[in-house]
């Protein structure tokens, strides 16, 4: 498993890496080193021919899963979704899941999980232009 690494840490932000995303390996949470409070981002990797090894939902965070590399499928709700790079996967809550890398390269995504029906403003909604 892969470790964050906190680079930098003011009041208001924080920097870290989990090193060169095409060697990556593992699952990293960044939540504690960033300290977030309405999210929490992980990235993970399967291996060709692996599968998570457990299915799973959530009571209240939906996830959102940006595919770095590779090829697989997400199992949701015993429906097999076949994804490549660049594929953008929702998953609500309640929704049963389960990934499986089906390419010969490893499985590389990003996931985000927040609060469901949290959204209350974004982009230029939230956005102040400073001048």
């Amino acid at each position: 498993m892969n470790q964050v690494e906190l680079q930098k840490s003011s009041e208001g932000y924080s920097i870290a890496t989990v090193g060169d995303i095409a060697s990556f390996e593992g699952k990293a949470f960044v939540k504690d080193i960033l300290n977030t409070t309405s999210m929490e981002v992980s990235f993970g990797t399967l291996a060709p021919g692996c599968t998570v090894p457990f299915f799973h939902h959530h009571k209240q965070n939906e996830e959102v899963y940006v595919v770095l590399s590779g090829e697989g499928v997400f199992i949701l709700d015993g429906k097999e979704e076949p994804v490549t790079s660049g594929s953008i996967v929702r998953v609500a809550p309640s929704v049963s899941r389960n990934t499986k890398c089906t390419g010969t390269v490893p499985l590389v995504y990003i996931c985000i999980q927040a609060k469901a029906g949290s959204l209350e403003q974004y982009t230029m909604g939230d956005g102040v232009v400073e001048q």
